[in-house]
């Protein structure tokens, strides 16, 4: 049986559940619940992200008749932790920096440094970027989402956190927008985080994807993919298995370093070789090759119909001297081409570069991050 969590000053709600240890979860039914879109909060996932973050987790959820109806994983985030986009103080800030709606206001009203006020913080829907939700099934109910919410309070007060986070919740499900509506009503602030990004791949493969960009785009597209050919550049998909992770990573670092993010490769390894382990066939990367050296790569996950660009990296020597579009050419054209055949329905880019993605087809839904202060709890 899992090690149910003790918690004497800090009760769990009547009906909650918990466990510390991913590898405590009734995992099948804790699985079931996560649809299409919710690869981050499968069981494989958090197998990959609690041997790589490097900070407590705990799992959270409800049952009826012996199977999890709700369930919520959360993260204990702190100012030592490097990932920066996972932390409520740096996403404030870069919020602020965007002008994304409510996020200089809400940085003005702290009044003080986020940092110092918001951490550490409980990550309440998971330690990933995007679409940190409650998973929620079939037979579930607006009133399996409270005990739920309520638990990760208690849970953030007994951790000594200063509050208690949802970073990125979207509103691609009706559950999301009742716990939205759930959150503000137990007194939390909310701010836009960022824009979600996924393509929808015409079962016509590259060809229909192609008739749904505007004209100029479709004749750009036609002429980068000239290039990379004309360049002698081969790309293809390749098991994850048999990948040269130890470039990966440095091709990672390169690409974080250009967008000034201290990133050493070292960093990238553990997670690399932890999600090898954990997806076996279901990870795999699409590759470039210029003159048999990698020059950039792309890993990529795949969920049911559903997949999902993870990190990607760059030889930006070899792009300097080339100026060769292999970004697109890896994330996109040949990922389109490839996703056609394999009965892929959605490929997922997650946060940031919005209009970059919105040029090559894709579409973005709103995320905010709900945040409750310290003092905040209704």
């Amino acid at each position: 049986m899992p090690a149910r969590v003790q918690d004497p000053d800090h009760r769990l709600p009547t009906g909650v559940q918990a466990v510390d240890r991913a590898v405590d979860l009734p995992r099948r039914g804790w699985d079931a619940l996560a649809g299409p879109g919710d690869l981050f909060l499968t069981c494989r996932w958090l197998d990959v992200a609690e041997a790589t973050a490097g900070v407590p987790m705990r799992y959270l959820w409800t049952e009826r008749d012996g199977q999890p109806v709700a369930a919520l994983a959360t993260a204990l985030a702190t100012a030592s932790v490097p990932w920066m986009l996972g932390r409520p103080d740096a996403v404030l800030r870069g919020s602020a920096e965007a002008g994304l709606p409510g996020a200089a206001e809400f940085l003005t009203d702290l009044g003080d440094d986020p940092t110092s006020v918001l951490l550490p913080a409980l990550l309440a829907g998971g330690r990933h970027i995007g679409n940190t939700r409650i998973l929620y099934g079939p037979s579930a109910t607006e009133h399996d989402l409270a005990p739920l919410v309520e638990a990760a309070e208690s849970q953030a007060y007994g951790m000594g956190a200063a509050g208690l986070c949802f970073l990125y919740l979207g509103e691609a499900a009706e559950s999301d927008r009742q716990l939205g509506a759930l959150l503000a009503a137990r007194g939390y602030e909310s701010f836009v985080s960022g824009h979600y990004s996924v393509l929808r791949v015409p079962k016509d493969g590259y060809e229909g994807y192609l008739a749904t960009l505007p004209r100029k785009r479709r004749v750009s597209v036609a002429a980068e993919r000239r290039r990379v050919r004309a360049a002698d550049v081969r790309t293809a998909l390749e098991p994850l298995a048999d990948a040269d992770l130890v470039r990966f990573a440095a091709l990672e670092a390169e690409l974080l370093g250009k967008y000034g993010i201290t990133w050493a490769p070292d960093q990238s390894l553990p997670v690399l070789r932890q999600t090898r382990d954990a997806f076996g066939d279901d990870a795999f990367a699409a590759v470039a090759r210029a003159d048999g050296d990698i020059c950039g790569f792309a890993l990529i996950l795949r969920h049911g119909d559903h997949w999902y660009a993870r990190q990607t990296g760059y030889d930006y020597a070899y792009q300097r001297r080339t100026g060769l579009p292999l970004y697109f050419e890896l994330l996109y054209y040949r990922l389109v081409e490839e996703a056609a055949a394999a009965g892929v329905s959605v490929i997922h880019y997650g946060l940031g570069s919005t209009d970059t993605k919105r040029s090559r087809g894709c579409t973005a839904t709103e995320q905010r991050c709900h945040v409750l202060r310290p003092g905040g709890r209704a």
